[in-house]
């Protein structure tokens, strides 16, 4: 019996693949391992580090597979490690609003149970409805609209039980707001994709529900007015729940204002007085603007959200990329790229989250045209002092473009971490980068 085949002795579910046995997560994953591993304790997880740590052997952690698309293809690995079975609340304390919960929950079951407290968990990630999971969530920091009211899982994570991949189980923060005096380590394993610990479970501050919810759409027929107005909203006192820009071409594929150059989405979420006078103060603000307004709370609401939601992960396109820039930045760089004659011969649709300064850009086209422009945004990112980062890169656009853009500095910095973490390089670094 290999090394590897003598992990599945240490969990209570495994899979080999090519066996005959359908197991549809094996297909999502991209590589071909020796054998996926269905650990239901975080002691399980324990012994599968620690043997494999001993043996070299190199450990792929996935939850719902959901977002294998991010970050580096991987290549060679021994055993996956699927924390499906990991999917219980395990606290929740509804008067100081916190709770804690394995990392194989389904996010949708999550908030349904705490729902039941008239709490929310508020975050909404793309692919929710296929089955995002908890440990998905935290390992790639994708959060969605609401994360402009709300930030994303860096301000909602408290503590963290992990396993190292010494197989040593840690537990980092704890189950209060204030819990750290010196480095926020629970922090630090948020966006790293499992590269240096597996996650088993996960403790976050939850929000009340809010007892009204209204959905404003402006429609507008030039950027200047679009930008003055978001500009204007971002100074008024409105606290949005979601707020986001759009382009023409998206304004049009969401029917979010028919015939519009540009879309402002806005979801306002409080006590039914406060919602009426905020949409009031958005219309007033922009009302100089040449504005169009539609206000729902119905099905067309939600619909619209979803789409803004899966953007730009929803379609098959050349490659999708996220910019973080300034806030000001990320309000005028629609024009910027939609007037940028080096997007000539491609397909490019762009959406603002200007509260986060995050832009999101799909970009369908011929390689070589692909390729192009996916040097222009790199560059202008650069220019404009931002970071870029690309996902869903077509195979054939691989070797071409990288998808974590130019660390520069901080390079060094995340291969020590890394290094502390994972000296063996058990866990999958080249998800980020080639791991020395």
């Amino acid at each position: 019996m290999s090394c590897v085949a003598k992990l599945s002795d240490m969990v209570s579910g495994f899979h080999i693949p090519g066996s005959g046995d359908a197991d549809t997560n094996a297909l999502q994953l991209g590589f071909s391992p020796e054998v996926i591993l269905y650990p239901e304790t975080v002691e399980e997880i324990s012994r599968v580090l620690d043997f494999a740590s001993r043996n070299g052997i190199r450990i792929f952690p996935f939850a719902g597979g959901t977002k294998l698309f991010l970050g580096n293809p991987v290549s060679t690995i021994g055993a996956a490690l699927s924390l499906k079975r990991l999917c219980r609340v395990l606290f929740h304390e509804p008067s100081d609003m916190v709770s804690t919960v394995e990392c194989g929950m389904e996010i949708r079951e999550f908030q349904k149970i705490i729902g039941r407290e008239n709490q929310v968990f508020p975050v909404d990630p793309p692919r929710l409805a296929c089955g995002a999971t908890i440990g998905g969530l935290v390992s790639t920091n994708l959060c969605g609209p609401m994360s402009s009211r709300y930030g994303t899982c860096r301000e909602l994570i408290l503590g963290a039980k992990a396993v190292r991949a010494d197989g040593e189980i840690i537990n980092l923060g704890g189950k209060v707001v204030k819990n750290v005096a010196g480095y926020d380590i629970p922090k630090l394993m948020v966006g790293s994709l499992g590269t240096l610990c597996v996650l088993a479970e996960v403790t976050f501050r939850l929000y009340p529900r809010q007892p009204s919810s209204r959905t404003l759409v402006v429609g507008f027929d030039d950027h200047d007015s679009c930008s003055r107005a978001a500009r204007s909203i971002l100074n008024a006192d409105v606290i949005p729940t979601c707020f986001e820009i759009l382009d023409e071409k998206l304004s049009s594929e969401f029917s979010a204002t028919r015939g519009a150059k540009r879309s402002v989405l806005l979801r306002l979420d409080s006590f039914e007085d406060a919602v009426v006078e905020q949409i009031k103060q958005v219309k007033e603000i922009t009302s100089g603007e040449s504005a169009s307004f539609v206000e729902t709370d119905d099905e067309f609401s939600r619909d619209l959200w979803d789409s803004v939601r899966e953007f730009p992960f929803s379609n098959e396109v050349s490659f999708s990329s996220k910019l973080t820039l300034p806030i000001e930045d990320s309000i005028k760089v629609l024009y910027d790229i939609e007037s940028a004659s080096e997007l000539s011969g491609v397909e490019v649709r762009c959406l603002s989250r200007p509260i986060r300064g995050i832009v999101l850009v799909s970009v369908s086209g011929e390689s070589s045209r692909a390729h192009g422009t996916a040097h222009f945004l790199e560059n202008l990112a650069d220019v404009l002092g931002g970071r870029i980062m690309f996902s869903g890169i077509r195979h054939e656009l691989r070797e071409k473009i990288k998808t974590w853009g130019n660390f520069g500095e901080a390079l060094l910095l995340m291969k020590n971490i890394k290094r502390r973490f994972d000296p063996g390089n058990i866990l999958p670094g080249e998800k980020i980068f080639d791991a020395d």
